[in-house]
């Protein structure tokens, strides 16, 4: 008797692990592990000695031979490497992978039922990032026709945006009826999450209340930090109480002349997994999240300020607007000046009925930003 077909989930290391690209497929397994939408989460071992021994190999030829720098993991020896021991066990079985590439010999193999979900394809990576520039022509041409031929393969391709989507098929001319865009949910803990949103009630302001901003990032420049700065002191330079808290960047990696706006509270990087209390008490305490990117797939942390509630202010920039709702925020253009963020700031500010609505509407969305929701779509 034949045995039921069983869902994987995969991802560049082991999935079963919050600190694996950002957390994104652990979270997306717990909620889809609870829902019945996935069995298992695989860990593709791709650490220690042995593997930094054979990168280290792989990026010395490819250094001395003029190829470029870095890029092993889209490799066909990486990618063969990190699945050998596992890839016996799954013929017959079904896999989500949430990395643009299989290895050659599954791609090639129908007895491996395939879906990816991705944040973007590899040319939009390699494009908007320049990792192209880095990693050479030859290998990003290469890693180019295998993500193709995997896509080709797959029973679904399944986006995180439309954006992305789009990419699949325009870039690399799939079917469009197997491809598919649902949002991502929340990174914070399922079980935490729930009972925060259930118990929890929106914040009520009372007048002369400043309004309060929250960013959370590592890369100031990449995510537009710089810009809410601006912003920031054009609204005290018109008498109008603001206040912003800073989580994740450090204050002294700004110029000069961006670390000293006054009303500014900055803290160190919030460990999720270890602080999520403290994180959520300290983003929800906010009115508005904020993520000024310049370039960026979706931003995860645009979910994580719906999912607490928040008005999310983001810029129009890859898939990033599809990932808040628009009628609970405000999309910026990637070249928005200080003053344009800060003349809506104002007017927020000067009209507090209108700030009211943003964050009823944002409250009663907050459990449609989480991971239970994406896997309800799938």
């Amino acid at each position: 008797m034949n045995q039921p077909r069983r869902t994987y989930l995969a991802a560049l290391g082991n999935v079963n692990d919050p600190q694996t690209w950002s957390g994104i497929p652990y979270h997306f397994l717990q909620a889809a592990q609870a829902n019945g939408l996935v069995d298992e989460g695989l860990d593709l071992f791709c650490d220690g000695p042995t593997w930094q021994c054979h990168r280290l190999l792989w990026n010395g030829w490819r250094y001395v031979t003029g190829r470029g720098r870095g890029g092993y993991q889209y490799s066909t020896s990486f990618l063969e490497r990190s699945w050998q021991p596992i890839r016996a066990s799954l013929i017959d079985q079904r896999i989500i992978n949430c990395f643009q590439l299989f290895p050659p010999s599954m791609v090639e193999n129908p007895r491996y039922a395939k879906v990816f979900y991705i944040d973007m394809t590899l040319r939009q990576l390699f494009q908007d990032y320049g990792i192209a520039k880095t990693i050479g022509g030859a290998l990003a041409q290469d890693a180019l026709e295998r993500e193709k031929a995997g896509y080709q393969s797959a029973e679904r391709v399944v986006c995180h945006s439309q954006w992305a989507a789009r990419s699949v098929i325009d870039d690399y001319q799939i079917d469009p009826q197997k491809v598919a865009a649902i949002i991502p949910g929340a990174n914070l803990d399922r079980a935490s999450l729930q009972q925060w949103q259930g118990q929890s009630r929106m914040p009520t302001r009372q007048q002369g209340d400043p309004l309060k901003l929250v960013f959370v990032g590592k890369y100031w420049d990449r995510k537009g930090l710089d810009r809410l700065l601006a912003a920031m002191h054009i609204v005290q330079q018109h008498a109008k109480p603001i206040q912003l808290t800073v989580i994740g960047c450090q204050r002294n990696d700004l110029p000069d002349d961006l670390r000293d706006v006054p009303d500014v509270t900055w803290i160190d990087f919030i460990d999720k997994r270890r602080e999520l209390p403290r994180f959520i008490e300290t983003v929800s305490d906010a009115d508005i999240g904020c993520l000024l990117s310049r370039a960026e797939a979706g931003g995860m942390v645009l979910r994580e300020f719906h999912a607490l509630g928040l008005i999310v202010m983001g810029t129009a920039v890859g898939g990033s607007p599809e990932h808040l709702f628009e009628d609970a925020g405000r999309i910026f253009s990637t070249t928005a000046t200080g003053e344009e963020i800060a003349k809506w700031l104002i007017h927020l500010i000067n009209h507090p009925d209108e700030l009211t609505d943003l964050r009823t509407r944002a409250w009663s969305k907050r459990t449609l930003a989480t991971w239970d929701e994406s896997v309800r779509q799938w």
